[in-house]
């Protein structure tokens, strides 16, 4: 039997098409309202921030042996070295928030300069133990090979809503860690 006997007339699969999708851009933009979920107020953002903040500072701490905060003296805490990263995520392309509320999410990074790869990838083990240790799912991160030059593998966890790694930077062949929480909609200041 022809295949083109189980086939939709070309009338009937056109108006299927039209139908769908309308259907299909109402339910992407209805999810991805739903994503960013309730609306908070700043100062939930704010200690939501200060948490993921500190789950990467302690994520830094715990490395062992203890690597140096890129860009600052001696003596620097986690505190002083990090950054605050910007996230294009967490934006509102369909225009669905309105008036005072926004959207964000918190994210930080620290730059670690270690002397030896060895120093490196014994901090991983080690953090790698003390997450599983804590009941934690760690997840391999695969290293950033550049042409004659191996990269670093990685680790990334989630604790409570918040992504935490050790992995090469993204854009760079150093150490980082990362602390990521999750896009947030609350009311802002107007």
């Amino acid at each position: 039997m022809p295949i083109e006997s189980f086939c939709l007339p070309r009338r009937v699969r056109r108006r299927a098409a039209v139908v769908a999708f309308p259907l299909l851009v109402v339910l992407g933009t209805s999810a991805c309202q739903v994503v960013a979920g309730r609306v908070h107020s700043e100062a939930d953002y704010g200690a939501y921030s200060v948490r993921t903040k500190q789950a990467g500072m302690d994520t830094v701490a715990r490395l062992r042996p203890t690597a140096q905060l890129a860009g600052t003296g001696p003596g620097a805490t986690p505190e002083d070295a990090a950054h605050e990263e910007q996230s294009t995520s967490c934006v509102d392309d369909f225009g669905f928030d309105k008036g005072d509320v926004t959207r964000s999410e918190p994210r930080y990074s620290w730059t670690l300069h270690y002397a030896t790869r060895a120093d490196y990838l014994a901090a991983l083990a080690h953090l790698r133990a003390g997450w599983k240790a804590e009941g934690l799912t760690v997840t391999d991160v695969a290293p950033w090979d550049r042409p004659g030059r191996p990269g670093l593998p990685g680790i990334s966890t989630s604790d409570h809503g918040i992504k935490l790694s050790l992995e090469q930077a993204w854009y760079g062949e150093e150490p980082m860690v990362y602390a990521s929480g999750q896009c947030m909609r609350y009311h802002g200041q107007g």
